[in-house]
């Protein structure tokens, strides 16, 4: 009875200290992840590995310790780490920031190739981890592999329609392609992402994609860019949009539209585009048809393209639309209401 009572207080003891144990590397894990978003991964570094040694199967502690690897370009040690977390960690539900952050320390360290087989392995196993397509399409944009860049890109927007970074690359991928899927992307990218350098570059990559449109020639006649108008049943093809975005654009050439503000005008185009897209949307296919159309259409619909047009065009600076801003805080709010409950549709 006594030998029974002493290791039921041992086991007692144990079982208390490594709650203990837990505790402390919860805290330590903590701390890390506080001095890695200061900029401060040597110490973040060295906060996980006190959490290592006093757990080091720890999967939080050996998953930050990756990352802020990472981010020291300590690529050779985010990879041990990512391989030995694949490995013991199998069945853990967050293994796709493994994936991410593997891919990522291959193509950093220059074996682009390699990342690539590691994206692959880890998209296989999580299809709906954006980061992962996300990533892929960032090394084969650095491989100079332009379609199958775009190819990840789009898989993270149908994932994730919002993703700035995938509507950041593809609007400027595909100006001279498709003007009216960059201008989608471009004018999407600006209501998740308004303000920033990447939105300093789309807000002017969408003005002069709107400009591309129509042109006055030396002898003052306008012609108006139609982009293809052949193979109409081609994914995402927008001929009739475009065409009608270029009498929209021919008609800002003259003198009664020139007096517009920039905003104005921004927000003229934007209606004419939504305004334009029911008449495709039915026998439109790709992800812009799909997913993107009827967004702008129901924006339009909510009569909610003025207020975005001020959203859109805040990293212009201008005075004028920063006091409207400031004075209409209501509106602004209304526009992220919708935005924020918005239910995206699925690409056929």
């Amino acid at each position: 009875m006594k030998s029974f009572f002493l290791t039921f207080i041992v086991t007692i003891c144990s079982m208390f200290a490594t709650a203990q144990q837990n505790s402390t590397v919860a805290i330590l894990i903590k701390e890390g992840i506080e001095l890695h978003d200061k900029g401060d991964y040597a110490a973040a570094i060295k906060k996980y590995d006190e959490a290592l040694q006093i757990d080091k199967n720890d999967y939080d502690a050996n998953y930050e310790k990756s990352l802020s690897c990472l981010y020291s370009k300590r690529y050779d040690d985010c990879i041990t780490i990512s391989k030995y977390l694949i490995d013991k960690h199998a069945a853990n539900d967050a293994l796709p920031g493994v994936y991410s952050n593997y891919g990522s320390a291959l193509d950093d360290k220059g074996e682009g190739e390699a990342a690539i087989k590691v994206f692959d392995e880890g998209i296989k196993k999580f299809p709906a981890a954006y980061l992962i397509h996300y990533n892929k399409g960032l090394t084969c944009s650095r491989l100079e592999k332009w379609d199958d860049a775009l190819v990840s890109f789009f898989n993270t927007m149908k994932i994730k329609p919002t993703h700035a970074g995938s509507l950041y690359y593809t609007s400027l991928s595909l100006d001279k392609t498709n003007k009216v899927a960059a201008l989608l992307s471009g004018l999407t990218f600006l209501a998740a992402e308004p303000e920033g350098k990447r939105a300093e570059t789309i807000y002017k990559h969408m003005n002069g994609l709107i400009e591309s449109f129509a042109q006055k020639g030396n002898n003052n006649m306008i012609s108006i860019n139609v982009g293809d108008m052949n193979d109409k049943k081609r994914e995402n093809n927008f001929s009739t949009v475009q065409m009608m975005l270029g009498i929209t654009a021919a008609s800002s050439l003259t003198d009664s539209v020139k007096a517009k503000t920039k905003v104005e005008k921004l927000s003229l185009y934007v209606q004419m585009l939504a305004t334009s897209l029911p008449t495709g949307k039915k026998d439109g296919k790709g992800i812009y048809w799909g997913t993107y159309a009827p967004f702008w259409v129901e924006m339009n619909t909510k009569n909610l393209i003025p207020a975005y047009a001020h959203i859109a065009s805040i990293t212009s600076g201008n005075e004028e639309n920063i006091k409207w801003i400031n004075d209409n805080q209501d509106k602004l709010k209304a526009f992220y209401d919708w935005y924020n409950n918005y239910k995206w549709e699925t690409a056929k």
